[in-house]
């Protein structure tokens, strides 16, 4: 689960007032941690701890470490911890512990110095004591966050933070580390569970989370039960978006779908002839489970008049690419829209840099102001539900940088709200999306390399997950 620092401080104090005490959560939270660290029986350890309270996990760490047979120093220039809870752990510690005035050269750094409480850039003495661990040539270990990464934004950061090796997050994953900005601090990241009750709206999407049931076929079905799409895309010179999408819609389990386009894109439908066609503006008298439109599209009055129509059926809408408009944000049925940061760029009027240090902000407050669905897409796609709720892809997929990727996965999208289970159906049609989209190229990938991969590669695999 993802956290806010605000979160994460009210569930501290919640668990306190309801009777456990600050000493003991702390306790729990760096004994757990400790736990965790696998370290050569012969190397040395320096802890660094600061004044707030991740310093003081770092005196239960260092006291932890020194009871396996561990050579532990422990090393707090910023001095005596700022809670009781802290200045309880250090005053014990201090007798299991070599505790250091200088520090020196040591395999392991434990970093606690600065926890989730961080706001703005480190200035002075901090600043001193990041570098000096910057240009150390040891194994870091951060407590938390990274000492010098901000929790929940990258708004104020300025570049400068320890660069962890590897970094466990206490209860939960806070948001720095899923920004482009900030994430590479993070080095290898993992969880520690602390016991305490899970309250977070936002989750964390892992392959484990892709749900198989979706490759399934029910011995006595129709081509009908798994649902009849509409995709709406092209333009003059943008033809062959619509096929993508059209024939990652089929792949993903789609029964049926019919392709509006272009009368220029005709010549292509070759390509897909498991597809009934329409040319733009020959709305046919048939119902669908889902439409999606804009692939290939470009502004213009055949996007409007199409928008128009297909806005007021009651039913799922995934507008993509050429559709993405702050002119079209509401429709009857549920909306989903699907923009690169730039494209949100656009829908926001924020710019990229604005968008890409604060993607859980922006994001959630425009899912919320327009009650629609959100898949804002990057290293780690943000899936967004209109109350703000979410989940972020994890699943690493850099083959997806290519032209065209975006178009499967709005085909994806298509055939999985189109599917007639879909409100009975445990899963979430965008996050299982995403996650589809992210493992078929990963399966892509194992043939060929990354950078060679298309996206009619990545189509080509999703049947192979």
């Amino acid at each position: 689960m993802i956290y806010t620092a605000e979160e994460i401080k009210t569930i501290d104090q919640n668990a306190i007032r309801n009777g456990l005490p600050e000493n003991v959560l702390m306790e729990r939270a760096a004994s757990a941690l400790a736990g965790k660290l696998d370290i050569e029986a012969d190397a040395t350890i320096l802890v660094v701890c600061g004044r707030g309270n991740n310093g003081g996990d770092g005196w239960v760490i260092a006291r932890e470490l020194t009871h396996r047979g561990h050579r532990v120093y422990v090393w707090a220039p910023l001095g005596e911890g700022k809670s009781e809870a802290a200045q309880t752990h250090a005053a014990y510690a201090r007798k299991f512990v070599q505790v250091i005035d200088e520090p020196f050269r040591c395999d392991y750094i434990v970093d606690a110095l600065f926890g989730i409480g961080l706001s703005g850039a480190v200035t002075g003495k901090g600043r001193d004591i990041i570098s000096w661990i910057r240009d150390q040539d040891a194994t870091v270990i951060s407590v938390d966050v990274p000492s010098g990464i901000p929790s929940d934004d990258a708004t104020q950061f300025d570049g400068f933070a320890v660069r962890a090796s590897q970094t466990y997050s206490l209860h939960g994953y806070k948001r720095s580390a899923f920004l482009n900005k900030t994430a590479p601090y993070f080095g290898e990241l993992e969880l520690v569970d602390i016991g305490l009750t899970n309250t977070s709206s936002w989750k964390v999407l892992e392959e484990r989370d892709f749900d198989r049931t979706l490759l399934t076929r029910e011995r006595f079905s129709h081509k009908t039960d798994y649902g009849h799409g509409q995709l709406i895309g092209g333009s003059r010179h943008l033809l062959g978006a619509p096929f993508l999408a059209g024939k990652a819609a089929l792949r993903a389990g789609g029964g049926l779908l019919d392709l509006m386009i272009p009368r220029e894109a005709y010549r292509l439908a070759s390509s897909l002839p498991e597809a009934m066609y329409y040319e733009q503006g020959d709305f046919s008298t048939r119902t669908y489970d889902a439409v999606a439109i804009g692939p290939g599209m470009v502004e213009g009055d055949v996007l409007e008049q199409l928008w128009k129509t297909v806005r007021q059926q009651n039913i799922p809408l995934i507008a993509d690419a050429g559709a993405l408009s702050s002119k079209r944000l509401e429709a009857y049925g549920p909306l989903t829209l699907t923009p690169h940061p730039g494209e949100f760029s656009r829908l926001t009027g924020k710019s990229v840099e604005e968008i890409e240090a604060d993607r859980f902000g922006v994001a959630i407050d425009f899912a919320r102001s327009h009650h629609i669905h959100l898949v804002l897409k990057g290293t780690y796609t943000l899936i967004v539900s209109p109350d703000g709720s979410g989940a972020v892809n994890t699943v690493e997929a850099s083959a997806l940088a290519k032209g065209g990727s975006g178009d499967v996965l709005t085909g994806i999208l298509l055939a999985l709200w189109s599917r007639r289970d879909r409100e009975t159906a445990t899963w979430n049609p965008n996050e299982q999306a995403v996650l589809w989209h992210a493992l078929a190229a990963q399966e892509a990938s194992r043939s060929i390399h990354p950078a060679s991969i298309l996206a009619s590669d990545v189509i080509d695999a999703l049947g192979r997950i």
